[in-house]
């Protein structure tokens, strides 16, 4: 997958799936994450990048 071909609506699902990983595991929100919120975080995005293919 060539990153620089993306739309720019692909780049901020990326960008924001994987900061929101990096904060859920980098601070400290008073709450356990674990491996299963990553994993829900994965299908909302394949959600929106389903939508986005089909605009």
């Amino acid at each position: 997958m060539n990153l620089l071909r993306l739309n720019i609506w692909r780049k901020i699902i990326l960008v924001s799936f994987v900061a929101t990983v990096i904060a859920l595991f980098a601070f400290d929100w008073g709450y356990h994450f674990h491996v299963g919120h990553v994993v829900r975080l994965a299908v909302g995005a394949l959600a929106f990048w389903v939508v986005v293919d089909k605009v």
